[in-house]
């Protein structure tokens, strides 16, 4: 494509995006859905037109992207005739999943970056239901930007069935969404949160063991049934966050942190990957294209801490990582830590990810929900949902443990939970994050019996040396330039030595520097006594 005035930069998230997408990974990852279920006759004139109607208003969705010279542009682009698909599968056995099948090939279709970015389709599963779906690469919009598409969409088709005016379009233009971002490089507080990012980096960029397991041939954007976690263990949470004036989920967050510990960290820091929405500004709350971010949490997990004390902790940085959540953090760990073509960071996400929310078409109760979150690579802990309804779901293609499966992840962290429920006061050592199989393999492998074995008692190299000068005195011990010294010799001279020593004060277990002459240049030594 060629430059013209219509033609604006990417931004610094959506440049993230393509440069990973050209450098390695596949571009459906990158490729969310919404899918929204209707329930009760739907007018399809009337949706398709609503559909068109958003899209022309929603701006930022609709463009192109493109290079020229090393640069990436884009480009809002008309689209006149968006269509909606149409599947009749209602006389299908189990038209639901055969509508959820057709929509999860249309996410694994790969959009080009020349576009369109986005598509539509409509299934009928009985008279009055009907499954919406959209999807759309995450390079031009993320989970917040499709929730004010899908909200336009119902409010636009309402008002059409209503005979009621449209109500005026809200959504930034993509202009409005570049100079966003450009106002905020130029602002002081992007200095500061530069700063403040600075000075807050993981000491690595990847998980200290890099344990990430790879499942061969697992799909990146596999993402597993939800687990519903005991809603007695979260009232236990719920009460203790709020004696400690925080939300449940950065108690949680600390739990994830201990797990991940226990099986694929290392050392004192544990490093979470924690998804934002960047949407700080009035004004970013009405585009509806791509701001979100990811930022790392970095915790420090010392086994003398309390349960009390470590929730503070992952509380306190999380709130830090909101107060700058707008910088691109990824840009920075690029440039301190290097990586080469395609390599990415490997860290476990933890998302709460609100996967579904209600719609009104008409009168017509809908219910929508996110097919993914747009996270790429490595493996996400993502829970949903209020209350009691909390539910755990993994995604990606890595994995946290062996024989890994999402109930045994649910598991674990509901045991630590508990841990951490029954004595806040109890300290981080005592919270066991391993089951009994799992602690002897790891004792397997590490010889820990023979480790743990008392040591014999040793002769030390004074006596070894002693009996071997009492074996053979007149052998050669030392030969240097055509000198050489037997072990009866070196013995004398080395008694010698240390009685010269002893006369300065040197006595036993204290160190001694020795300077030797040598041709051209002087040697320090340090003996011990």
């Amino acid at each position: 494509m060629e430059l013209n005035d219509r033609a604006l930069p990417l931004t610094r998230g959506q440049l993230d995006i393509w440069l990973a997408q050209e450098t390695g990974h596949s571009g459906t990852e990158w490729q969310i859905g919404l899918l929204v279920r209707i329930e009760g006759a739907l007018e399809r004139d009337a949706l398709e037109w609503a559909i068109r109607r958003v899209m022309q208003e929603a701006e930022p969705v609709r463009v192109s992207c493109f290079e020229v010279d090393g640069q990436v542009y884009q480009r809002a682009v008309d689209y006149p005739n968006i269509e909606l698909d149409f599947y009749d599968v209602s006389c299908l056995a189990d038209p639901v999943q055969e509508a959820q099948e057709i929509a999860l090939s249309i996410q694994r279709t790969p959009m080009p970056f020349t576009g369109p970015l986005f598509k539509y389709a409509l299934f009928r599963t009985r008279p009055d239901e009907y499954y919406l779906f959209g999807c759309y690469h995450h390079i031009v919009i993320d989970a917040a930007g499709i929730g004010l598409v899908g909200n336009r969409i119902a409010a636009v088709y309402s008002a059409i069935i209503s005979g009621e005016p449209i109500p005026p379009a809200f959504f930034g233009s993509l202009q409005d969404l570049v100079d966003c971002e450009l106002e905020y490089e130029a602002s002081q507080d992007y200095r500061d949160d530069e700063a403040y990012w600075t000075g807050n980096l993981p000491a690595e960029s990847n998980l200290t063991s890099g344990s990430l397991q790879a499942v061969d041939g697992h799909d990146p954007n596999w993402r597993s049934a939800p687990v519903r976690l005991d809603p007695a263990v979260l009232r236990r949470v719920h009460e203790l966050a709020d004696m400690w004036n925080m939300p449940r989920s950065s108690v949680i967050t600390a739990a994830c942190a201990l797990v991940v510990r226990g099986w694929c960290a290392e050392g004192s820091e544990v490093v979470l990957d924690f998804p934002v929405s960047r949407r700080v500004r009035p004004e970013s709350k009405r585009l509806p294209g791509m701001v979100a971010g990811v930022v790392p949490l970095v915790l420090r997990v010392s086994a003398a801490s309390t349960v009390a004390g470590f929730c503070d902790h992952v509380h306190t940085r999380i709130r830090e990582a909101l107060q700058h959540q707008r910088f691109p953090v990824q840009a920075l760990e690029r440039k301190v830590h290097p990586r080469g073509p395609g390599q990415s960071v490997d860290r476990v996400v933890v998302d709460f990810f609100p996967t579904s929310f209600s719609l009104d078409f008409g009168g017509i109760a809908a219910s929508a929900s996110m097919t993914n979150s747009g996270l790429v690579g490595g493996f996400g802990l993502i829970f949903s949902g209020v209350g009691d309804e909390l539910f755990l779901t993994t995604l990606g293609a890595g994995q946290l443990f062996s024989n890994f499966d999402v109930t045994d992840v649910a598991s674990r962290l509901q045991r630590v939970l508990v841990a951490m429920t029954a004595d806040p006061g109890r300290r981080l050592s005592s919270i066991e994050v391993l089951d009994g199989g799992e602690r002897a393999r790891l004792e397997g492998w590490g010889n820990r019996a023979i480790l743990t074995r008392p040591s014999p008692v040793l002769d030390s190299i004074p006596g070894l040396f002693a009996a071997q000068v009492a074996r053979v005195p007149e052998a050669v011990a030392l030969s240097c330039g055509g000198q050489s010294m037997t072990y009866r010799q070196l013995e004398e001279a080395a008694n010698r030595l240390a009685r010269v020593l002893c006369g300065y004060g040197a006595g036993p277990g204290e160190c001694v520097a020795v300077l030797m002459e040598a041709p051209r240049r002087r040697w320090w030594r340090f003996w011990r006594c």
